[in-house]
């Protein structure tokens, strides 16, 4: 859920003006005017018409970069590649809630955030089983909320964020595409990055200032933070985001039991963690759960028989979505985003659970810092 100005001063270089000039010509060769390969050597300097391999490779090769593939439905191919590459110990599967949770909260554990890749639970099943296909990490947790398992939600993000795990050519092509229609519309932005070439690698990294570091956690923009702080921290964005329900659904329990019976197979252990949101929030859904039309998947989540149910399937749930977070404009990005402060917030309260603490003994809280 990534809802998120370039210098329009002369080129000092002619070089430099020639190979900008390429980008802007870039539409005409998507149209077929100029040859293909024109468009990839005006793209290549900006990350933009790389493979998704490529781009792991290259953060690998350094660490400092910041990536961020053009459409989000690639997120997925991208960090598993680099998944791949870190073999870490420990993971973390989500939609965009855990996207800010960092490497060093984790330490001495190895760690790779697989935030931004899973909006429902058949997507956090299919990429869990991908995920441990080859590589074995010794603990992987997953951001279960209440809303994954109302009908609504996966009726908005069942196709719409599906991954694509697959599709090389579907990848160059679209990624092409993008950077010849963000370049033509913010010239000033990508003559700058010309002349100063950041850590941000990648169209819409470039142009938002935003990616995911190496650990796969993401860094938000200044702008981004104090737009979203300004507009979306309040209980009126949880109401028109959240899907509304009856409660639970059944069917959609049935990835988690899926993903529980990999988990065993593979020798994985998984962790369901729900995150807090903002007080207002909270407070406008205890207020709906009852209503006809309210919060009824939050009602019932919260209750002992959904905790045994995944108890049974081997899942603890840590579930601090009442938890009361200190100085909430500095630990939230809006109402249901984490900030970096925030994550670590809640790791601090979570080292402090016995049951926590004994899934990863060797965490000294001591490090943790914001």
């Amino acid at each position: 859920m990534i809802d998120p100005p370039g210098s329009t001063d002369a080129l000092p270089a002619a070089g430099v003006t020639r190979r900008y000039l390429m980008g802007v010509l870039a539409a005409s060769a998507v149209a077929g005017y100029l040859p293909p390969a024109c468009l990839f050597q005006a793209a290549h300097p900006f990350g933009a018409a790389a493979s998704l391999q490529d781009l792991a490779d290259s953060q690998r090769n350094h660490p400092e970069q910041i990536v961020l593939p053009y459409d989000l439905r690639h997120n997925a191919a991208f960090k598993l590649a680099r998944m791949a590459q870190e073999r870490p110990e420990v993971v973390w599967i989500s939609t965009s809630r855990a996207g800010t949770f960092r490497a060093d909260l984790f330490a001495p554990y190895s760690f790779y955030n697989l935030s931004f890749t899973a909006w429902t639970t058949g997507q956090t099943a299919e990429l869990f089983e991908r995920a441990t296909r080859l590589h074995r990490p010794r603990a992987a947790i997953l951001s279960l909320d209440h809303f994954l398992f109302a009908d609504r939600w996966e009726e908005w993000f069942a196709i719409k964020r599906q991954m694509q795990y697959d599709h090389p050519l579907t990848y160059l092509r679209g990624s092409l595409l993008d950077f010849a229609r963000t370049a033509t519309r913010h010239p000033g932005t990508f003559r700058d990055y010309l002349t100063a070439p950041s850590a941000f690698v990648g169209t819409q990294s470039i142009l938002h200032q935003e990616g995911f570091r190496n650990d796969g956690s993401y860094v938000y923009s200044p702008a981004h933070l104090a737009d979203a702080r300004s507009r979306y921290m309040n209980a009126e964005t949880l109401a028109e985001t959240l899907p509304r329900a009856p409660g639970l659904s059944s069917w959609l329990k049935q990835p988690i039991v899926r993903m529980a019976e990999i988990a065993r197979e593979r020798g994985v252990r998984l962790v369901g963690v729900q995150l807090p949101f903002i007080r207002s929030g909270v407070a406008l859904l205890d207020r709906e759960q009852n209503a006809a039309n309210g919060f009824g998947a939050w009602r019932e989540f919260a209750t002992e028989e959904t905790r045994a149910w995944l108890r049974s399937l081997g899942v603890p749930l840590f579930d601090l979505a009442r938890l009361t977070m200190a100085d909430e404009p500095s630990s939230f990005v809006d109402a249901y985003h984490l900030a970096e402060d925030g994550a670590a917030r809640v790791m601090l309260h979570l080292l402090k659970n016995p049951d926590f603490r004994a899934l990863f003994p060797r965490i000294d809280p001591d490090r943790v810092a914001f």
